[in-house]
């Protein structure tokens, strides 16, 4: 099973990688936000791939980086040990009841138990710092 299996709303992630789910290795971390609605926690990351043959206004556009939100709600453990500005980690997502997370980097550890998982944003940006393939 794969961690796209376990998101409530996998469909506009599986249109943009039909050739299937982008691993959630290496994956550059933005923000980890905590909020006591659900309770929840937001994870903002850029994906390590780019999909082969992304969505034409990305394309036109130049784009060579997607990034998500995962929301996991009804979050009833969460656990983070470290913190860094700059976090490269890799993620793993599986079933328990519900989901649980980990988050792995050099520089911190996070993992939590929630109720679901779901994809709350999806977008395309060119990140100066990274090499495109197009």
């Amino acid at each position: 099973m794969s961690w796209i299996d376990l998101v409530t709303n996998p469909q506009g992630l599986r249109e943009i990688f039909p050739e299937g789910p982008p691993p959630l290795s290496g994956v550059s971390l933005h923000g980890l936000v905590v909020e006591r609605e659900g309770p929840t926690l937001r994870l903002r990351l850029d994906l390590p791939a780019y999909p082969a043959d992304p969505p034409a206004r990305w394309h036109r556009a130049g784009f060579n980086t997607v990034q998500i939100e995962l929301l996991f709600g009804g979050v009833s453990e969460l656990r983070l040990v470290g913190i860094s500005t700059d976090v490269i980690a890799d993620l793993e997502i599986r079933p328990a009841s519900g989901v649980s997370l980990e988050v792995r980097s050099a520089s911190m550890v996070v993992s939590a138990l929630a109720a679901s998982v779901t994809v709350s944003e999806v977008v395309a940006y060119v990140d100066s710092g990274r090499e495109s393939d197009r």
